[in-house]
């Protein structure tokens, strides 16, 4: 796939480039993709740490197929953020 860049988008890859937090344009994509799609999952209120563990625990586990993954990290967040559950009524 080809990305093309604005000016000033190289301007900005480049400044990051510079101060030594990436070595390369391909870090600092994947670094970016990576705090869109944080900032991107529906209903997800817990920390960028949480998710990145969660992302990173799919992705070394290669057996599960993308449905079994998408339903452990939901599984996952529903523990750690279970929603207004209301108990019995009296």
């Amino acid at each position: 796939m080809t990305i093309h860049r604005t000016p000033e988008q190289e301007r900005r890859i480049q400044a990051v480039l510079s101060r030594g937090a990436y070595q390369s344009v391909e870090e600092v994509v994947e670094a970016a993709l990576t705090a869109v799609e944080q900032r991107t999952v529906p209903g997800f209120a817990g920390t960028p740490e949480e998710l990145d563990s969660l992302l990173a625990e799919g992705l070394a586990s290669k057996q599960l197929t993308e449905d079994e993954f998408l339903s452990s990290v939901s599984k996952q967040t529903d523990a750690l953020f279970p929603k207004n559950k209301t108990g019995p009524r009296s």
